[in-house]
């Protein structure tokens, strides 16, 4: 795909990051905001896309997604031949899968603290992510996750804070960088569904920080902080493009994956290298 193909689209200014690779796949590490595969809307600015133009591979397919706001791992096979074993690990959930999340601070949850919860998930037509309902509701699926509060941990999170009077939450340096005490998750899926993790965490009236599409303005130990469904008029620049620098990262980050290898028999475990703590910096677009 041309250059031409990329810049029509509007660049977006990450780029993913191989961790891994074997004969058979690659690992990456995806960033905020670049889709993991094309969408109808965007084909050229994605993590598959991006990386068969790098390594000239055009077989490389992502055999899974990660949210277009979810940073972390992804795996992608390079060879067509052995392609549906790896797809197949997915679909059988043998898999896996470590999330860690930042929220406000709890205060019905101890440090260590893990609960099993599950949810029903459905399509929410008409509107952006998926709706939870009851067990019994027509076409509902089971989402099923591990939700373990690791503790309190100070991140700096101002671009999550909607350059609003919220800057005097917890703020450490004005309106620049803005330290604060949140809560720490590590959350498990035992399902994949769509938006499993960001619905389970706004059910649990937790939204992940930086959310724009679950959850609301909720209430931090002061003031109030955005966790959701914040207005774009922050995150664009001039002509409605996008403005990556002031554009709040969802602070959800796919930091580990393991399975047995389906072609060697051999245990993979692999880590992210990405900072769940601090916004991940735009690239120069000049």
């Amino acid at each position: 795909m041309s250059q031409d193909a990329h810049d029509a689209e509007g660049y977006i200014p990450f780029e993913p990051v191989i961790v891994a690779q074997t004969d058979e796949f690659f690992v990456a590490d995806k960033p905020p905001f670049l889709p993991s595969t094309p969408n109808g809307r965007i084909v050229a600015n994605t993590v598959q896309e991006r990386l068969r133009r790098k390594l000239g591979e055009p077989e490389i397919v992502a055999v899974h997604r990660l949210d277009m706001m979810t940073s972390g791992l992804l795996l992608l096979s390079r060879n067509p031949e052995t392609r549906g074993a790896y797809q197949q690990l997915f679909q059988d959930c043998a898999i896996e899968k470590e999330y860690q999340a930042l929220t406000v601070m709890p205060d019905d949850w101890a440090p260590g603290e893990s609960r099993e919860i599950e949810i029903f998930l459905h399509d929410n037509p008409g509107k952006p992510g998926v709706k939870v309902v009851g067990a019994d509701d027509e076409g509902a699926r089971p989402a099923h996750t591990t939700v373990t509060f690791l503790g309190p941990i100070t991140a700096d999170i101002g671009d999550c804070l909607g350059g609003t009077g919220a800057h005097n939450v917890g703020c450490s340096c004005g309106s620049c960088g803005t330290l604060m005490q949140v809560g720490h998750w590590r959350l498990q899926p035992h399902t994949g569904r769509t938006h499993q993790l960001r619905a389970t965490m706004d059910w649990l009236d937790y939204p992940i920080l930086g959310e724009d599409t679950y959850g609301a303005t909720v209430k931090a130990q002061s003031g109030n902080l955005l966790a959701g469904r914040s207005g774009r008029s922050d995150r664009e620049g001039k002509a409605g493009e996008r403005n990556y620098a002031l554009a709040p990262q969802l602070r959800l980050l796919a930091v580990g994956l393991s399975f047995t290898d389906p072609i060697t028999g051999d245990k993979r475990s692999f880590r992210t290298g990405r900072d769940l703590y601090r916004a991940e910096e735009a690239l120069s677009q000049d």
